[in-house]
């Protein structure tokens, strides 16, 4: 039955050659004495390297949590559309996925037949890691690609969520890290209105990336969970519909 309702919803996907792909503004940033790329659909690219870098897609959230309350469906269809547009915008090689690709192990292991065919076709394309994280810390075996705690791309560490110490503190990176985990949102107070979206936020060692799933929620900046892994002022990119937009005024950010 799951399977049977999952490929009707996923048969409306049109393929790579009819998609007409938004053109998401993308900033160019150093970090850690690398050039990364921005881009306002979440996505961050290594340019150096070839490398697409997203983080926490969520898959199958939606139909996950589909019993206890009346959902649709399409999230994994949607991200999966936006996953392949990242893919085919640059010349990518590798792609590191920033662990919790998967609301849960058990969607992760159901996974219907169309998606998991989305999957192991772009992944012939390119080479996937995927980072391991809280919500899927054990991966299908379906899933083309490597399985990791953690990588580097240079000396930066990419890992799902900050490292703690057997005192559980966390650990402050030496050289530089990219993690997922948060999903960071801003709320910002405009003359007209207020609005609220995701956003990358990073400070000289250490970088969020917002959730890469059209369907994932997020956790507001300003909160003491994510405030307290930046030392000083950190630099806010704000991804709103296709542009990004630097935040340099703090004062209007709401909690």
């Amino acid at each position: 039955m799951r399977q049977d309702k999952q490929t009707k919803m996923y048969s409306s996907m049109i393929s790579t050659s009819q998609v007409k792909y938004l053109e998401y503004k993308k900033v160019e940033i150093e970090f850690c004495g690398n050039i990364f790329w921005l881009y306002s659909d979440g996505s961050c690219f290594h340019e150096q390297s070839k490398t697409l870098i997203v983080a926490d897609l969520h898959l199958e959230k939606a139909f996950s949590q589909s019993s206890a309350a009346l959902l649709p469906g399409y999230d994994t269809k949607e991200t999966l559309t936006l996953l392949e547009a990242a893919l085919m915008r640059n010349e990518v090689q590798n792609c590191i996925f920033l662990g919790d690709s998967f609301h849960n192990a058990g969607s992760a292991q159901s996974l219907a037949k169309p998606y998991k065919e989305k999957l192991v076709q772009l992944s012939k394309l390119k080479h996937f890691k995927w980072v391991l994280g809280n919500h899927d810390p054990l991966l299908p075996d379906f899933l083309p690609g490597e399985r990791c705690q953690s990588t580097y791309i240079d000396s930066i560490e990419l890992r799902h969520q900050p490292k703690q110490n057997e005192n559980e503190m966390l650990v402050i990176p030496k050289r530089g890290q990219i993690i997922g985990h948060y999903h960071p949102k801003a709320k910002l107070r405009l003359r007209a209105s207020n609005t609220s979206g995701k956003c990358f936020i990073f400070d000289q060692k250490r970088m969020i990336l917002p959730a890469f799933g059209v369907y994932t929620g997020g956790l507001n900046i300003t909160s003491i969970a994510i405030s307290s892994l930046f030392s000083g002022t950190p630099a806010i990119y704000f991804c709103h519909k296709t542009k990004l937009y630097r935040i340099r005024d703090i004062t209007k950010l709401r909690e």
